[in-house]
């Protein structure tokens, strides 16, 4: 990966130790064999290495960049001395990107780890393990570690920590149907609709502002909730996602995502919140599309096998 050069240094380690609750603010500590040792990191929130890559399907993750500056005079180990800070200095800035991440429309992570101490405990748990996928030594001497943690996944995984308590409350309920007698379909429409076997659905949202969420629903026009996580296995919404996210429309149809090689694609009319945030995680389809992307799960259970991919 191209070096990096130049780094603005602002925070002075000493001893090896991490604070959760004072991410970006508490400097880090680094020290070896009880002798205090001044390493300087950056403290580099935001970066192109950095972020939630939510279009990554099943495999979406959380990835964070540290940096660790050997202490001066340092000798042999000054190497491992800022490796070891920009180790820290990397989970400091996962735990301030997952703490963003939305839950739900109401919800961050953030917000679940202040009233569960399973939660804060297990996502501390899952930073302190998070895999290393690249590191090295910059042209100005500095360290450089760039960590991930998985967004899915059954264990070890940021879903299996938030979502098992944030859904503790879910009733779960059966996808609403339709027929010939309750649909606002013409009799052709729902006639070619169940001829076609779909694959999945694709929701176009491209344009609206939607932002990803561990848990999104899909409404109609009418307020009528199509699809959301008290209507799927709530294993399979911790372990793959509930729906995949694309920026592109053109690949989410090409049949390399999970709404297959023949999807039923609809275009959303707007992104919403839920009853009490404007956060934009939501998908509001028509009631004509609602009733088709419905008519279509009847033939082929693509809800409930979570074969559906917005493309934001």
């Amino acid at each position: 990966m191209p070096k990096m050069k130049n780094k603005k240094m602002l925070a002075a380690v000493l001893g090896l130790a991490m604070c959760f609750s004072g991410v970006g603010v508490a400097p880090v500590m680094a020290a070896e064999n009880n002798t205090t040792v001044a390493v300087q990191v950056e403290v580099k929130q935001v970066n192109k290495m950095s972020g939630v890559n939510w279009t990554k399907g099943a495999e979406a993750d959380v990835t964070a960049m540290g940096i660790g500056l050997p202490p001066v005079n340092a000798g042999v180990r000054g190497t491992a001395l800022a490796r070891r800070a920009a180790r820290v200095d990397a989970q400091r800035n996962l735990l301030e990107i997952i703490n963003g991440v939305q839950i739900d429309s109401e919800t961050t992570v953030e917000d679940l780890t202040v009233t569960s101490d399973f939660v804060r405990s297990s996502v501390s748990g899952l930073i302190k393990g998070a895999r290393i996928i690249d590191e090295g030594v910059n042209d100005d001497g500095s360290y450089f570690v760039i960590m991930s943690v998985p967004l899915y996944g059954s264990t070890q995984s940021l879903a299996a920590s938030v979502l098992p308590e944030a859904t503790k409350n879910v009733i779960p309920e059966a996808l609403p149907t339709v027929d010939e007698n309750t649909t606002t379909l013409t009799k052709e429409e729902v006639k070619m609709v169940k001829s076609v076997a779909y694959t999945g659905v694709i929701v176009d949202a491209s344009g609206l502002g939607l932002e990803p969420t561990f848990s999104p629903v899909i409404f109609d026009t009418n307020g009528r909730a199509i699809y959301g996580v008290k209507n799927i296995d709530k294993d399979k919404a911790i372990s793959q996602g509930m729906v995949e996210y694309s920026e592109d429309l053109q690949m989410a149809a090409g049949g390399t995502t999970r709404a297959g090689a023949n999807p039923l694609v609809v275009r959303a009319n707007a992104v919403r919140g839920g009853r009490n945030s404007v956060n934009p995680v939501n998908v509001v389809v028509s009631v004509e599309d609602g009733d088709k992307i419905l008519l279509a799960n009847a033939q082929s259970s693509m809800l409930e096998n979570c074969a559906v991919v917005f493309v934001k």
